[in-house]
């Protein structure tokens, strides 16, 4: 059973009772949009909370009031660009899944890789290296905060998709097939990372198709190499 996230990315600071209820929600999406930029720029350990503050023309006490510590805020940052993609994941699986229907594995992995490329096709130029720069971030920064915040972020449709490729590929173990899809999403950060979200957007969708193509063929001959 996946284990809950640790309590790093919990508010471990208390909330600062000065912070005015009429910086409200301004407030707060300063703060919000500031932390992204200084995270995807610096990573966790090269911003802090005062340069997050500076950024967005609010108060240290006004942050605490809001997110309570620096892990809390990072979360927050996160959490508002990964959950619609997850959230567009778990709609597409439902529909393949509908009426107990089995989807293979090129449909799961499309699945899996559209909604980022969905996102990039619609996105500015900055909001493409913005979505390049949180996906770098969140796969390779160090602390064991970004470990734990994964988990929080991804526990849920890691455990859906694994369970979809057991069913498709039924002679692998459930172990196996995540650390296949752990491979694959490897992939797809690494095309994130890349010009894929600098490419028109037919372009991008043919860079997509490519990958899924290689990630299919991947996780298939894994598979049928390594039978439980």
């Amino acid at each position: 059973m996946r284990e809950p996230a640790i309590s790093a990315i919990s508010e471990t600071e208390p909330r600062s009772q000065d912070c005015p209820a009429t910086s409200g929600q301004d407030t707060k999406q300063r703060l919000l949009d500031a932390a992204e930029q200084l995270f995807a720029e610096r990573g966790f350990d090269g911003t802090s909370m005062r340069a997050v503050t500076q950024a967005a023309g609010a108060s240290v006490s006004a942050a605490n009031y809001h997110f309570g510590s620096k892990q809390a805020l990072l979360g927050a940052t996160l959490r508002r660009r990964i959950e619609p993609f997850n959230r567009r994941r778990l709609e597409l699986l439902d529909g393949l899944e509908a009426g107990g229907a089995v989807p293979d594995v090129e449909q799961l992995m499309d699945a899996f890789f559209r909604p980022p490329f969905e996102r990039a096709a619609e996105a500015s130029g900055e909001q493409r290296a913005l979505l390049r720069n949180v996906a770098a971030r969140l796969w390779h920064d160090p602390p064991e905060i970004v470990a734990a915040l994964r988990v929080e972020l991804f526990g849920e449709v890691i455990d859906r998709f694994v369970a979809a490729l057991v069913r498709a590929l039924p002679h692998i173990r459930p172990a196996r097939a995540e650390m296949l899809l752990e491979l694959s999403v490897g992939l797809l950060v690494q095309a994130l990372n890349g010009q894929a979200v600098s490419l028109s957007s037919s372009d991008a969708d043919a860079v997509r198709q490519v990958l899924v193509r290689y990630a299919v063929a991947g996780v298939v001959a894994a598979a049928q190499e390594h039978p439980a």
